[in-house]
């Protein structure tokens, strides 16, 4: 469950940068979903920094859909480890510029007006075989002028965290929910923009 926690917010638009993509990394696939939103959920459209506990502490896929009125990212877990190093958490604040990827410091172009910071902490980046736990997309585009979403990227996986930056345009609420083992983050937009 998502606890909401105090946190100024801000508008500040996304830097301009270059960002490396590693060729071997696979890329998104955007697919049309007919579940429901989230029942279990804040909105906010001024979005105040938020923290919870996860499903587990291993992350092992990225899903973006398209809903009526809404873009979804959905981050899929696992059964967790047999020895977690901690309670796995979740965060996701407003971003603020410069976007850099979290070990090497390069700087990464987030595309959107807007942009969130989620953040996973406590994760297994390996199963118990010593294989990566998460072997999904780090990077989505969408070009589409009729979305709000424009970029998720990963910018760090390492030393037991996760994070990914979320782009996205327009004035839209963002909802933070749970289904299941999947944690949701959905960007609702006025109908039209």
């Amino acid at each position: 469950m998502v606890v909401p926690v105090t946190a100024a917010p801000s508008s500040t638009p996304s830097a301009a940068a270059t960002a490396t993509a590693s060729p071997a990394a696979p890329t998104a696939t955007v697919t049309p979903a007919v579940t429901p939103s989230p029942s279990t959920a804040s909105v906010s459209c001024d979005l105040k920094a938020q923290t919870g506990q996860l499903p587990s502490d291993r992350l092992t896929g990225m899903e973006i859909s398209r809903l009526p009125g809404s873009d979804q990212v959905r981050f899929q877990f696992s059964p967790g480890s047999l020895t977690p190093a901690g309670a796995p958490v979740g965060s996701l604040e407003v971003a603020t510029p410069p976007f850099t990827e979290g070990a090497s410091g390069r700087p990464i172009e987030l595309q959107g007006d807007h942009a969130l910071q989620l953040v996973f902490r406590h994760m297994s980046l390996q199963n118990d075989a010593g294989e990566e736990t998460y072997e999904g997309a780090s990077e989505s585009r969408s070009d589409d002028p009729s979305r709000s979403l424009r970029h998720v990227v990963m910018f760090d996986e390492s030393e037991g965290q996760i994070g990914w930056y979320i782009g996205y345009d327009g004035s839209a609420c963002v909802t933070l929910g749970r289904e299941g083992a999947d944690v949701i983050v959905s960007i609702a937009f006025a109908t039209g923009s």
